[in-house]
């Protein structure tokens, strides 16, 4: 596989200084045809690939296997990643606001500055996951599992928890205003965050 998260080349376009896409020559912004690459993107594989700033909004991803991927700044919106495999992918100032994430596994992945805004999260593993300045509006974690997931100075004001696993998850200095924290399983760090109206 031409290009990896783990050994990205080059994108060959004059004077750009970004990588290149897994299994093409250029990166997003220079990629010529992008409709043709996110078509062919299933039959590829995504493990461990090298999508940074890609737009697959509203793209069919149910089960894929981003293990690792690199989707640093991509945009996700409204995009089906039910059951999808996110272990240690990196989502960092991702867009996945609307996405459905339900069932998925983002066990270690990085969030850190994601925007979650109305996504679902449903019984979705983010056992250790950073979403350090994560931004999750009416986002719903209901029975998801956040074992140990660092939420801290997130953006969740009204978003559901009800029945999640908050045992250990660093909630501090997060927005929490109007969360619900309904049958929430565990001892969170909630130091100095906004709970104005949270329910428990």
């Amino acid at each position: 596989m031409r290009g990896t998260h783990y050994n990205p080349e080059s994108c060959v376009y004059p004077g750009c200084s970004a990588f290149a896409l897994t299994g093409a020559q250029h990166c997003w912004e220079h990629l010529a045809d992008k409709a043709v690459f996110v078509a062919a993107l299933r039959e590829k594989g995504l493990a461990n690939a090298w999508l940074s700033c890609i737009d697959l909004s509203g793209m069919a991803l149910h089960g894929a296997d981003l293990r690792g991927a690199r989707l640093s700044g991509a945009c996700l919106r409204n995009a089906d990643l039910r059951h999808a495999d996110l272990r240690r992918a990196f989502l960092d100032d991702a867009n996945l606001t609307g996405a459905d994430l339900s069932g998925a596994n983002l066990e270690l992945a990085v969030l850190g500055g994601a925007v979650l805004t109305g996504a679902k999260l449903l019984n979705a593993r983010l056992c250790r996951a950073n979403l350090v300045g994560a931004s999750g509006e009416g986002a719903d974690f209901s029975g998801a599992d956040l074992y140990y997931s660092r939420p801290g100075n997130a953006r969740f004001a009204k978003a559901l928890f009800r029945g999640a696993n908050i045992q250990r998850a660093i909630f501090r200095r997060a927005d929490l205003r109007g969360t619900d924290f309904t049958d929430a399983r565990g001892e969170a760090n909630f130091e100095n965050a906004k709970m104005e109206g949270v329910k428990r």
